[in-house]
């Protein structure tokens, strides 16, 4: 695995981060008191960036290894590999949190997969020239 593709991995996860924590402190400045809200908004950030590199960064390179090749001709297949492994997490977090759980993990974890598969598709699997599609 070269550095560069490493590098947009990291880049990708980190933007996949910030989207999937955003909504979340949003909802949290709009529905808490203003002297709690931002606390509480900043302390989401590393357990955000956290599942973006911990969970979704593996499993996007893995899914890059194993059947990259597979999914750099169309962008139907890489979405709906993540949004299949997004509805795997949100459903094991309802079985967990119940709706707590959705709010909290689900739905930030279905945004930050549909940033993979987006950027992924535009910075890695797209640019790829034909001669290395094999």
């Amino acid at each position: 695995m070269s550095a560069r593709l490493l590098a947009k991995s990291c880049a990708i996860a980190l933007i996949a981060g910030l989207a999937a924590w955003l909504p979340m402190a949003i909802l949290l400045t709009v529905d808490m008191d203003a002297n709690l809200a931002l606390p509480a908004a900043v302390r989401m950030l590393p357990l955000a960036l956290l599942g973006a590199f911990a969970v979704g960064l593996p499993i996007a390179l893995l899914t890059y290894v194993l059947s990259g090749s597979h999914l750099r001709g169309s962008a139907y297949p890489v979405f709906l590999a993540a949004n299949l492994a997004g509805m795997v997490l949100l459903t094991v977090t309802f079985l967990l949190g119940h709706l707590f759980g959705v709010f909290l993990f689900g739905l930030p974890t279905l945004v930050a997969a549909n940033v993979f598969a987006l950027l992924g598709w535009f910075w890695i699997l797209k640019p790829v020239p034909e001669a290395q599609h094999g």
